[in-house]
């Protein structure tokens, strides 16, 4: 997935919407009569896998989806108690990307599959998507939205012109969502503690800045944050946070596994399989 040619910037987007009505309709129903409901956040994410679907952005075959499914399955356990079923879903790009949204679902591109040199780089990737989903952050700023009054449906926001559009349109429509800073070290540092609780080393998630780092710059591997945190800074705070923790991160080391060969793509069960919540 390419970035977005243009995100909009928080403070620009809420300026710009300050005189609007309300954060109205999720498909015709208030958004603040839905504010603590899941039906709300099954709605959300039924209209994001509808506007990828639409647009042709869903990999429902793939050799990574058996390992994919293994990982996602065991993050998804080590977060667990929770209410929604997770589903981990490929999605076509070029350049690594993944992002989560409500009601459970975690989507991981293609790029993002290829450039991990092993399972425990995408369980971190896995790891911090899910802690986004277990600190509720896109809740959050969806209801943050509610009280600065943006008048537009949920809808609109996610959906544009079908023919036209492609991931990049998806993800810069869903940048009034975009993350702060500090969600951002949160989900670093809930996705490290999944990992390790999933017996990878969550070092891997270290291995992984540091390669879209060579590779991309300070992105990351989402696309839409509020304000991008320094990827060495990322770095150093994950290693201070396994140093002040030895009883969850004193076993792992940052030695990768050698070789490092990429992830597994044998398994026989390639098709996209989805858990219902």
């Amino acid at each position: 997935m390419n970035h977005p040619t243009s995100r909009i910037p928080r403070a620009s987007f809420l300026a710009g919407c300050a005189t609007c009505a309300a954060l109205a309709l999720v498909d015709g129903a208030p958004l603040a009569a839905r504010a603590d409901s899941h039906d709300q956040e099954r709605q959300i994410g039924q209209q994001v896998w509808n506007q990828l679907k639409s647009q042709n952005q869903i990999v429902y075959r793939s050799a990574y989806y058996p390992v994919l499914r293994d990982i996602g399955s065991r993050i998804s356990d080590a977060a667990a108690p929770h209410w929604y079923g997770m589903n981990f879903v490929i999605v076509k790009g070029q350049q690594a990307n993944a992002f989560s949204v409500p009601g459970g679902n975690v989507y991981v591109n293609e790029a993002l599959l290829k450039a991990a040199e092993n399972n425990d780089e995408l369980a971190g990737v896995l790891g911090h998507e899910t802690g986004h989903l277990v600190l509720g952050h896109v809740m959050t700023r969806i209801q943050r939205a509610q009280l600065y009054n943006i008048g537009l449906g949920i809808l609109g926001l996610f959906v544009r012109n079908s023919t036209e559009a492609t991931l990049t349109d998806v993800l810069a429509n869903y940048s009034f969502l975009n993350f702060s800073r500090q969600q951002e070290y949160q989900a670093d540092h809930e996705g490290a503690i999944l990992a390790a609780r999933a017996s990878y080393n969550p070092w891997g998630e270290i291995w992984f800045f540091r390669k879209l780092q060579k590779l991309y710059g300070d992105a990351g591997f989402e696309q839409y944050v509020e304000d991008h945190p320094s990827t060495n800074d990322r770095i150093a705070r994950l290693k201070s946070f396994y140093a002040s923790d030895w009883a969850t991160f004193g076993r792992w080391k940052d030695v990768m596994p050698n070789p490092s060969s990429g992830l597994a793509t044998s398994g026989s069960n390639i098709d996209l399989v989805l858990r219902p919540n």
